[in-house]
């Protein structure tokens, strides 16, 4: 059973909140109205800005946001602290980065669970394993073997524990073996796969192998939702998602739109599923 879902009220940046230590607060969102929630966002403090991201979201007429360090930041551990002071000043859901930095092929010498890990709302694995994007799903043993080797790792089994008591999804993205290994191994989590798998292996080939998994959702940012893939998967684990600074927000947004779905179904992807997936329950 799922937490709260750990989203922050809005503050003035400058007057602050009342009653700030309060902070982190753990609210659940309001029953009125449908909002729109995008599920993938990457902020920079020097490239992108949590203040650029939000004139971007209200452009594209988006109400809040899953946030995350971008995979190219410098200094993680700053930026993931930039990530939850962001969500407190304007009511957005922060998700800890854990993962390499693809681009120059490095990543910690550790894996360590941070102390204040319950006060994100998930965790944002990227490439921690993988060396570059899988578009294919071809399998590199090597790799995998190393990607077993660190999930039966104390460190890694750490991360999974306080992932379940948490009750915090994951954002995986690494190549398609490895994604799989991780999903098997770990049924009782909760994982998105961004991209609808498009950089996990191909779209094709990650829907192929996870559409009957009920732990598994899937973002739509940079990819083509169309009605063969909510037909197999159903829309429910279906989430929006811009990719920003990859997606442009409103360009995401009107790929959904202009799709022939009821609105009750665009409702769920553009944020319902996501609420209910992160607010599932209070009970653990």
């Amino acid at each position: 059973m799922r937490a709260p879902i750990r989203a922050f009220r809005l503050c003035d940046a400058h007057a602050g909140c009342a009653n700030d230590s309060s902070l982190p607060r753990i609210l659940t969102l309001t029953d009125g109205g449908a909002m729109i929630i995008d599920a993938h966002v990457a902020v920079d403090m020097q490239r992108y800005p949590v203040e650029r991201v939000m004139e971007l979201l209200a452009a594209a007429k988006i109400d809040s946001a899953v946030i995350f360090a971008d995979a190219r930041a410098r200094d993680i551990d700053r930026h993931n602290a930039y990530v939850l002071e962001a969500a407190r000043l304007h009511g957005l859901y922060p998700f800890y980065y854990l993962g390499g930095n693809p681009f120059s092929d490095t990543r910690p010498d550790e894996l360590l669970v941070p102390d204040n890990l319950a006060d994100y709302a998930g965790i944002r694995w990227h490439r921690w394993v993988a060396e570059a994007i899988d578009r294919e799903g071809r399998l590199d043993r090597d790799e995998l073997e190393w990607g077993v080797s660190l999930m039966e790792s104390a460190e890694f089994g750490a991360l999974v524990s306080a992932a379940a008591v948490y009750n915090l999804p994951m954002i995986v993205e690494e190549s398609l073996a490895i994604t799989l290994e991780m999903v098997l191994r770990f049924p009782t989590l909760d994982f998105i796969v961004p991209h609808l798998g498009l950089q996990s292996g191909g779209q094709a080939n990650v829907l192929q192998a996870l559409w009957d998994q009920p732990s598994v959702y899937f973002d739509t940012s940079l990819a083509q939702l169309d009605e063969a893939t909510l037909s197999r998967v159903g829309s429910d684990r279906i989430l929006f998602g811009s990719g920003f600074p990859e997606g442009d927000p409103e360009t995401e947004v009107n790929k959904i739109d202009s799709l022939p779905l009821s609105e009750d179904v665009k409702e769920g992807i553009y944020g319902d599923n996501l609420q209910s997936l992160l607010s599932d329950s209070a009970a653990a």
